[in-house]
């Protein structure tokens, strides 16, 4: 589409959308990857562009711009940075636990998934589970040989978030984002109790508290929260990579171009 036939939020969005993606490919334009120790270039390589695809999908979806939803893929960018950033300072050994940690997890899911079938009796397999078992195996074949895949239940770190976070200079990020929008992905009551309960009106009933499901109109706070943290990533790759790029970064574009006034209410991350 033209900017003609545009409005000038969607234009925005667009041109941000293309700056994210354009951020993306010049860094990986500027990176000699690793051909000898293939993990760390597809492991860190892989966790940007996940964190462009999140960046991106926020852009695109602005009905998602609210309490319910944009605090889930909020969430999820804070982990691939903290995720990202830990790797990056020992990528050798790191990336190949992260990796490792992954495809563990697949056969474990492979695992379920067969004993799942095992159980349907003769004749009545269910077509979709099928499918699913052989894409599975399909995928996994192309990572290692399934009986040398191990399976690791615990952190594929060793250590908790918190701890990755502190060590990959990433605590405020873990403190005032991370936390808090951890509410949101497991549905706890410091969310719950927020957004989908209301005190009763009633005097009789002792004010206690009743369901809802509160309709919010969008917020591009959320987007620019969004621009920072695709922003943060897309630095430290540069930063611990030594890579130079021209591209502005998805959160001074979003300062400099925006059609409306952002304004965080509570100056965090």
């Amino acid at each position: 589409m033209t900017d003609q036939i545009l409005s000038p939020l969607e234009n925005f969005l667009d041109r941000y959308s293309e700056n994210v993606i354009e951020g993306f490919e010049a860094r990986w334009k500027s990176y000699t990857p690793e051909i000898y120790q293939n993990e760390i270039s597809e492991a860190i390589w892989g966790l940007v562009s996940r964190q462009a695809t999140l960046a991106v999908e926020m852009a695109r979806n602005p009905g998602i711009w609210n309490p319910h939803v944009a605090p889930i893929l909020l969430r999820s960018m804070t982990d691939v940075h903290i995720t990202l950033a830990w790797i990056v300072d020992d990528p050798a050994s790191r990336s190949k636990e992260y990796i490792k940690y992954g495809i563990g997890q697949e056969k474990l899911f492979l695992e379920y998934l067969k004993n799942e079938s095992e159980e349907v009796p003769d004749g009545e397999l269910d077509g979709p589970l099928e499918q699913l078992i052989e894409l599975s195996s399909a995928w996994l074949s192309t990572q290692l040989s399934e009986w040398a895949i191990e399976v690791n239940v615990g952190s594929w770190s060793g250590k908790s978030s918190r701890e990755m976070a502190q060590e990959a200079n990433c605590q405020s990020l873990y403190k005032f984002a991370y936390v808090p929008f951890s509410g949101a992905v497991h549905s706890m009551w410091q969310h719950v109790g927020r957004f989908n309960v209301v005190p009763c009106k009633s005097p009789l009933h002792k004010r206690h508290r009743i369901p809802v499901i509160p309709d919010f109109d969008s917020d591009p706070d959320f987007l620019y929260r969004s621009a920072k943290y695709v922003s943060r990533s897309y630095n430290t790759v540069s930063e611990k990579l030594d890579l130079e790029v021209d591209v502005s970064v998805p959160v001074d574009f979003f300062v400099d171009q925006h059609p409306f006034r952002v304004e965080s209410s509570d100056g965090r991350e």
